[in-house]
């Protein structure tokens, strides 16, 4: 800071310089005697009116007329000085504004400026990033003083409080978030998980109005949806569990330890269901009311794609919006596959299919597991809900 503060001092000094510099330059003009210099002259006019009056140029008379005109002169121009003067005013107006200049500024800078943020961010960068966790909450908290209006700042804290297992904090920091950066679904879903472990391990209204908030915002919220899985696996709502979890899969990178431990969970609720695992969608769906696929690749598709390519099959209402109703994912080592769609694969958790509804099914291959991403695609134009016989859907053709 001893830089900062130096160059604040060399500024204001200049400005005080560029005040009183117009009194130094009139002190200069001053040091000529403008008086004794017209008064030189007058007399070098005396003798130049003597000189022609001797040589006859001129007559006493006219002599006396133009000395009597050079003294006017002389009188008016002397007195000239004093006149402007007067005008100009005192020379302790600029004097005063030269002193009261750095008075002036400091309180500007105390008042609009923020030397907290200097000094922090000096040390930030002297620092570096923090070693631990404890370092990096003292950082944000401070950061949240200079910059109370940074809703990321207060953001970032939450998420720190949460790492530091003090729920309560963090619900408040999601909170000041939210005011400052609206209605972000991340910061809705990081709010309702930082209720939910605050509050025992278990939703109040708060937190399910948030939750609820953020999947319409972004149904595929990450955080929302596996909060939703716990809860309902924590209350007993085994299929809600796995609804919630099989839509988190669809959005998780395949093969991550995320992706392992969302498939731990939904085997684990299909255990506590008592079902072997093929027939898991087909005990929690609504009766008849599924849409039995059999998917497959395209011959020689699979031996050109690596072990990230995943398949993600979906089914949505033609006259609807372009958002899926239900939807699956798959590994392409798992195809050919037999299943059965149902609402437990819906997006949300109010959709529920009917029998006889026609549905539009398509299934896409993703080399890299973005569902919004794909090289192949097979498309069946309508299928109907709850019909007998098995659809059989094959990918492969380019996607669009």
């Amino acid at each position: 800071m001893i830089d900062f503060w130096l160059s604040s001092i060399v500024l204001v000094g200049l400005g005080m310089l560029a005040i009183l510099w117009p009194l130094w330059r009139r002190h200069q003009h001053k040091t000529v005697d403008r008086t004794a210099l017209n008064i030189a002259l007058y007399e070098e006019r005396i003798k130049e009116l003597d000189a022609q009056v001797v040589t006859g140029e001129i007559s006493s008379a006219q002599r006396d007329s133009t000395l009597e005109e050079a003294s006017r002169l002389l009188l008016a121009d002397t007195d000239l000085p004093e006149r402007r003067q007067r005008r100009r005013g005192a020379p302790w107006l600029l004097v005063g504004a030269a002193g009261v200049l750095p008075v002036v500024v400091a309180a500007l800078y105390l008042t609009w400026g923020n030397p907290g943020g200097v000094a922090l961010y000096r040390e930030m960068q002297v620092s570096g990033q923090p070693d631990n966790l404890e370092q990096m909450i003292s950082r944000m908290e401070r950061i949240t003083q200079v910059q109370p209006e940074s809703g990321e700042a207060w953001y970032m804290l939450g998420r720190g409080y949460l790492s530091a297992q003090r729920p309560t904090d963090a619900a408040q920091a999601f909170g000041e978030s939210l005011e400052r950066l609206g209605d972000r679904p991340d910061v809705l879903a990081q709010l309702a998980q930082a209720r939910f472990f605050a509050n025992d391990n278990k939703l109040d209204s708060a937190a399910v109005a948030a939750l609820d908030k953020s999947l319409e915002l972004d149904p595929n919220e990450p955080t929302a949806l596996g909060l939703l899985g716990i809860a309902a696996f924590e209350s007993g709502d085994y299929p809600g569990a796995i609804s919630f979890w099989e839509r988190l899969l669809v959005v998780t990178p395949p093969q991550s330890a995320g992706a392992q431990a969302i498939q731990g969970g939904i085997q684990r609720a299909r255990e506590r269901l008592g079902i072997a695992d093929t027939q898991a969608s087909e005990a929690i769906a609504d009766d008849g009311a599924v849409i039995r696929v059999r998917l497959e690749l395209g011959e020689g598709i699979a031996d050109t794609m690596g072990p990230e390519a995943v398949v993600f099959l979906f089914a949505r209402d033609p006259q609807g919006p372009p958002m899926p109703l239900v939807a699956r994912r798959f590994s392409i080592n798992e195809l050919p596959v037999d299943i059965a769609l149902s609402s437990s694969d819906a997006m949300l958790p109010d959709v529920r299919l009917l029998e006889g509804q026609a549905l539009q099914l398509t299934a896409r291959l993703s080399p890299t597991g973005d569902a919004l991403q794909g090289s192949h695609q097979g498309r069946i134009d309508t299928v109907i809900v709850g019909a007998p016989d098995r659809v059989t859907l094959v990918v492969d053709q380019p996607a669009p």
